[in-house]
């Protein structure tokens, strides 16, 4: 009887009872990962009460555990995984083990289409479509309302959440393809449980979830393939810089560092230009990069290893789990800049040809150049963002139709700007715009005048480097200047209760269609002619208020005529012949008509011409 006790008691302390009711393990992020990883080694975050005491072991071929990193938070363990090569992908058990009892944790590794690491990436040849997803269109009235979340739908309110989600995106895919965008680009969708202002979502409070207002996960990826379907691209938003205060970090903080602290609530200065003045003080560029960016968004501290890796990890997941193609960094420099392009880099070692567009919302071509990838910096450093925004250009797009013409002032604004290109390492990869979500509806910039509008699509469209469309341009939405809120009105005809549809040609009005018509043969053609992606360009300058300038390879000639004036012009040429030789007829690609080069060309005022020279 002796020896079966003993015999017992030893099976006992040798194979220790799982049972069904420990969850000592709350959280475990990623909830998967794949084989075949260019980056082998994995961190998986486990959280749960005194986790930190617990052995964890792990009996899978091909996985071994590198190593168990603490933080002074003991409810955390961030343990890394190596994964062979030739792992085989499968489901297995990491076991938390305290005394003789057991949680079992099921890890799943899933198996990588082959090539997704080489995927290809939005180029200068795309055209960008940016939008809001609450804003956009509510294809799924069912998640306007989710228990648990602190807001529903008021679209009454300018600042409430109005209903816009995943379906309502995918049902408009054929409708941005036919208009002849290439690439979506849409603000984040991860979950934001803010009780104001969640809409915008770039408050995250779970990063390994999409908003249920917005859909489910798996619809991430529905998404991207609806796009891929309609040959559309897609890239993620990227927000290294902070998350949101109702991210369930803030209720038992991972570690001491894992946030920039003040004793008291301190904003950023949000003066940028702190990293590449040379006789920047340390204090500033500190107020910089620690500061918050707003009272509920909690800064991120990068230069934490372990925050650094949950982070990276967070988007190869998504770009993973919902094939993206691309990336946009919000508020690149607010970040330790350094830091911030290993970060990118990290990212982009596991996807060599993703390119990468960087906010960098500076006021001058030598400081935005500065962040582009290449730009062989005197200081040696290197963002590792292949594209950059052009702000300065929107700033020109802003002002040089409204103004009289001067030595430096209307036109005269393009022909500076695009002068100052030799700064850049690629102009061909930079992102043009006239407006966004952060900034003023371009209709009211020139207050709905429709020739103007039209004069922005036209340089926008013919300029070096690639466009971003706002969601709305196309219909010459409206807003309300100086105002976030204003910047981001609801698409009509986005909810079914909207009284008009604006989706359809039926239901604009004259101008809108005028606008939309005018956009959608711009955008198409640009797409369908390289000359327009990465063409050389020669510019002349201003005259008379008449700006001129050439997109060219050996295979086209485009020449843009840009006539501010209030009155028309009659053009003589002679003075463009370095370009015209030989040539003697020009179709203007938007109306399709025709003009002697033998002649002076005529061209209307507040007009562009932009005419295939042949």
């Amino acid at each position: 009887m002796k020896r079966i006790i003993l015999v017992l008691v030893t099976v006992f302390l040798l194979f220790p009872t799982y049972a069904e009711d420990q969850k000592w393990v709350q959280r475990v992020e990623p909830a998967f990962w794949w084989t075949g990883m260019n980056q082998q080694e994995i961190q998986v975050m486990l959280y749960g009460v005194d986790i930190s005491t617990s052995e964890i072991l792990v009996n899978y071929k091909g996985i071994a555990i590198s190593r168990k990193e603490l933080t002074n938070n003991p409810n955390y363990v961030f343990l890394y995984m190596n994964v062979a090569k030739e792992t085989m992908p499968g489901k297995f058990n990491i076991v938390i083990k305290r005394g003789n009892k057991s949680q079992l944790v099921l890890y799943e590794l899933k198996n990588r289409v082959e090539g997704s690491s080489l995927r290809s990436s939005f180029t200068n040849a795309d055209a960008l479509y940016l939008l809001m997803p609450d804003r956009f269109a509510n294809g799924n009235p069912k998640n306007d309302s989710v228990p648990g979340y602190h807001q529903g739908v008021h679209r009454s309110i300018p600042g409430a959440r109005h209903g816009g989600d995943i379906d309502g995106i995918i049902s408009k895919i054929p409708y941005l393809a036919e208009l002849g965008i290439t690439t979506l680009w849409t603000t984040p969708l991860f979950d934001n449980n803010d009780t104001q202002y969640s809409y915008h979502h770039y408050a995250c409070s779970d990063y390994y979830k999409i908003d249920p207002r917005f859909g489910k996960n798996e619809d991430y990826r529905r998404l991207s393939d609806s796009c891929h379907a309609k040959g559309l691209k897609i890239i993620i938003d990227v927000v290294p810089n902070h998350c949101g205060s109702s991210h369930w970090w803030m209720k038992d903080v991972p570690a001491t560092d894992w946030f920039n602290t003040w004793p008291t609530y301190t904003s950023s200065n949000y003066r940028m230009t702190a990293w590449t003045d040379p006789h920047a003080s340390k204090t500033d560029q500190y107020r910089l990069t620690h500061g918050w960016f707003a009272p509920n968004m909690p800064d991120l501290n990068l230069q934490n290893p372990l925050l650094f890796d949950y982070l990276r990890q967070v988007y190869v997941f998504w770009i993973e789990s919902a094939n993206i193609d691309g990336m946009r960094v919000d508020t690149y420099p607010y970040n330790d800049i350094r830091t911030a392009a290993k970060f990118i880099q990290s990212i982009r070692n596991e996807y060599p040809n993703m390119n990468v567009v960087g906010e960098c919302w500076i006021k001058t071509p030598a400081e935005i150049a500065y962040y582009q990838s290449g730009n062989n910096n005197k200081d040696g450093f290197d963002s590792r963002l292949t594209s950059v925004m052009d702000f300065c250009l929107k700033d020109v797009f802003s002002s040089a139709f409204n103004e009289t013409e001067s030595w430096d002032g209307g036109l005269a604004k393009f022909y500076s700007l695009y002068a100052q290109d030799f700064v850049y390492a690629n102009p061909n990869m930079i992102m043009n715009f006239l407006d966004n979500h952060d900034i003023d509806r371009y209709s009211t910039v020139v207050k709905r005048d429709v020739n103007k509008y039209k004069m922005g699509l036209a340089m926008l469209l013919t300029a070096r480097g690639y466009p971003q469309i706002y969601y709305g341009t196309e219909i010459m939405l409206d807003g309300i200047p100086c105002d976030y809120q204003g910047h981001r009105f609801d698409f009509p005809g986005g909810w079914a209760e909207d009284k008009r549809n604006a989706f359809s040609v039926k239901d604009r009005t004259i101008a809108e269609n005028e606008v939309f018509s005018y956009l959608k043969t711009l955008l198409n053609y640009r797409k369908n002619n390289p000359v327009l992606q990465n063409g050389l360009m020669k510019q002349f300058i201003p005259e008379n208020g008449i700006y001129v300038n050439f997109r060219y390879n050996v295979d086209k000639t485009i020449m843009i005529i840009a006539n501010n004036n209030g009155q028309a012009k009659d053009v003589e040429l002679v003075r463009f012949n370095e370009m015209l030789s030989g040539k003697t007829i020009g179709t203007e690609i938007t109306t399709s008509k025709t003009y002697s080069l033998n002649n002076p060309v005529s061209i209307a005022a507040k007009t562009v011409l932009i005419l295939d020279v042949h």
